[in-house]
């Protein structure tokens, strides 16, 4: 028998993970996990959850996941208990994608070294390789309903049926991505402007990390994806895209002052993002679900260009979802919408990319 660890060496490995002490594999955030081209007789892929796996009925916050066989999904499900184990049987000569289609705040995944009788080799990268950075819409938040009532679960989460998954797929490039739900630069999500910032919920402050997370990896060493921190080296974007401003809009709308501190605090993390990605270049996105902010992002870029002399840095504005393509839960995105914004994504990357 075989044992491969989840590692560089034998596999592609997408998003960003750590190991422990038994060489369990942690993934964090959404999109993380495996690919890998697997040859033998059977499969078997052991997991392991934190401690969102042990609440019942807790689909709110577990893990989801999804087992790919050369592309077609064969399994979608739930990390409902500390381990599971997934199987796939008879002759197997196929490509292997294991994903996280759940963000990092509310769940990890681990992934136990993989003990077969066949033969694992890693998947060539693309030529394109790109990283995302974003809130919700990014995460594919609410994708699989679609009554805008419905609030959130992890379990009607799922990160390749967001905007940022399907450009890479149109563009057949690599993907990364650092997002989170309800944060952003200056504020997360909050339900009126006469509200405090919400300043626990923001997101540079952890980009040089693995990721954030409520949940510890386990009990034994205690640590948790902020814990962290990131080895930029292991993956060199050639092209950053940035979706931050919505959550901060919640708490900016009405106040100039507020709209320039967000303008103040963006170009700071821009400077942050590209000391980190000196050779990327970055494109600012935003208005999918609303545009109010749009003018400040393009503002923040200007400022960053201006104060850095980096000029590979772009702007784009969408037009925002009016519910004729439906919505999805909270008021999110639909799935038709994130196809929509996905090809004018494409088409802009395509340009700068030239």
């Amino acid at each position: 028998m075989n044992r491969y660890l989840i590692h560089e060496n034998d596999m592609k490995l997408t998003g960003r993970g750590t190991y422990d002490e038994d060489g369990i594999y942690w993934c964090a955030l959404s999109g993380s996990g495996f690919e890998c081209h697997y040859k033998g007789h059977g499969l078997n892929i052991k997991l392991v959850g934190d401690k969102a796996a042990e609440l019942p009925d807790n689909d709110a916050n577990q893990v989801r996941y999804a087992l790919y066989v050369d592309g077609e999904r064969k399994i979608d499900g739930m990390l409902d208990s500390i381990t599971k184990t997934l199987s796939l049987e008879g002759d197997i000569d196929a490509d292997i994608k294991l994903i996280k289609l759940s963000e990092c705040a509310m769940s990890t995944l681990g992934i136990y070294p993989i003990i077969c009788d066949g033969v694992i080799t890693p998947i060539p990268d693309k030529q394109l390789k790109i990283e995302f950075i974003g809130d919700s819409i990014t995460c594919g938040y609410g994708v699989d309903v679609s009554d805008p009532n419905i609030s959130f679960k992890t379990a009607t989460e799922d990160f390749t049926k967001g905007f940022a998954y399907k450009t890479a797929k149109i563009l057949d490039a690599d993907i990364r991505a650092f997002s989170v739900s309800g944060w952003g630069i200056v504020s997360g999500y909050v339900d009126s402007p006469d509200k405090p910032a919400l300043t626990d919920h923001l997101l540079p402050p952890y980009y040089k990390k693995l990721g954030f997370s409520y949940q510890k990896f386990d009990d034994r060493d205690g640590r948790a994806p902020q814990d962290i921190d990131w080895d930029f080296g292991k993956y060199t974007p050639d092209l950053i895209v940035i979706n931050l401003g919505t959550n901060d809009n919640s708490w900016c709308t009405g106040h100039e002052d507020r709209y320039e501190q967000y303008v103040s605090e963006y170009a700071e993390f821009l400077g942050t993002v590209h000391s980190c990605n000196p050779a990327a270049k970055i494109l600012c996105v935003m208005g999918i679900m609303l545009d109010e902010i749009a003018p400040y992002v393009e503002k923040a870029a200007q400022l960053f260009k201006e104060q850095s002399g980096f000029g590979e840095i772009y702007t784009m504005r969408f037009t925002p979802h009016d519910g004729s393509l439906g919505y999805a839960a909270d008021w999110h995105p639909s799935p038709a919408t994130h196809d929509k914004a996905a090809e004018l994504l494409a088409a802009k990357i395509r340009e700068i990319m030239g």
